[in-house]
This record gives structure tokens, sequence and C-alpha cells, in this order.
């Protein structure tokens, strides 16, 4: 079985007395619609220990921090804009042979982060860039890769690492890779605008 829920979707659809439903009362009503009790399926995960018992904040339960990754993962392989035919390792090799070998060095100067990182971290990340931007062809994401190492060729101090290029968790997060590609097209447009004014014999000034 295989759910989506669109959370803006969500926020324009009104239940019972014109109330507005939000995502968290969607999913707790769709375990219930699923003939599921509640308050069992807490009790084991409690057992689990995936969830804790919180005694220092307002919240009752809490998420065992080493699950975070388990549900990224699961969300990021469950959506529909991760390509299930791109074969994630072999694309993430790719891109690590085009790093640096070695480790990037800190602030002061000590060899600190993989410049190529784990093939697994890297294999996570591109999962993630998928499920955000969308399906991009492997051959347009190992060339706008190739471009953005070739640019720190001489002084790659400010270059980002493999993991972090792809996307970083950082506010709403960013992604290089992304802004690699919008100049990949950028440029191609270019191209092809020369080639058009060369063909047609035009001076462009």
């Amino acid at each position: 079985m295989k759910i989506t829920i669109d959370e803006d979707v969500v926020a324009k659809l009104k239940i019972h007395e014109g109330q507005l439903v939000n995502i968290d009362e969607v999913l707790l009503c769709l375990i219930v619609a699923r003939g599921q009790d509640i308050y069992s399926i807490i009790n084991k995960l409690v057992s689990r220990n995936i969830l804790l018992l919180s005694k220092e904040t307002s919240r009752n339960l809490m998420l065992n921090d080493k699950y975070y990754d388990l549900l990224d993962d699961i969300l990021t392989q469950s959506d529909k804009n991760v390509s299930s035919t791109l074969d994630f390792k072999e694309l993430a090799e790719k891109l690590q042979n085009l790093f640096p070998k070695g480790r990037k060095c800190d602030d002061c100067g000590v060899p600190k982060w993989s410049w190529r990182g784990n093939k697994t971290d890297v294999v996570k990340k591109l999962q993630k860039f998928f499920k955000i931007y969308g399906n991009y062809p492997s051959e347009d994401i190992i060339k706008a890769t190739t471009n953005y190492v070739n640019r720190y060729k001489y002084d790659n101090k400010a270059m980002r690492i493999l993991p972090y290029f792809i996307y970083k968790e950082v506010g709403d997060g960013v992604s290089d890779l992304a802004t690699e590609l919008e100049s990949l097209d950028s440029n191609d447009d270019s191209e092809l605008i020369r080639q058009y004014n060369y063909d047609s014999s035009e001076v462009v000034i």
C-alpha cells in the first residue's frame, strides 16, 4: 500500500462544521481508519525504545534520535519524485570520483571531513535531492558536478564536500547541485542562441 498526503491539499479541505483539519490530525485519523489501536501501538513502540517518555519537556513522548534517519529514508524512498530506475550507487561512485581524495581541512588547517563522503551517505543525499527537486538525468548531474569541482580546481577551500554539495540540511535546506543544474540550463540556452546567430550569419554585439 502506498499513501500520499499533500499538506496543501489537507489545508484546503474542510471537515464537519467547517473546521479545518491539519496534517497531524489526518495521520492520526488514518491509523484509526485502518482499525488500529493507537494506545497499543504507542505502548509497543515505548517498550521497543523507539518512542521515549519525556521527563524534560512538556511533550509526553519523544522519538528516539536514531529513528529520525529511518523515517527520513522511508519517506524519501517512497516519494514518487525519487527515480526507481536510476542506479543511485553507480551515480554516487561517479560523483565521488570527481571530488578530491583525502579530507577537507577545518579553519585551523586540520584535515577533518572526507571530500567524497561515504557512499551510503551520498546515495541518501541523492535520493533526498530527487525528492525535493525532482528527477534529472544522471548525465546532467555529472556535468553539473564536474563544472562545480573545476571551478575550485586551484583553490578548494570554499568548496563543499560532496554530500553537502548535493544537499545540506541548514535553514530551509540548500543545494549547490540544484544551482549548478540551473546554470547548466542557462548555459545550454546561451549556446543555442550563439549557434543560431552563427548559422543565420547575424552579428550580435
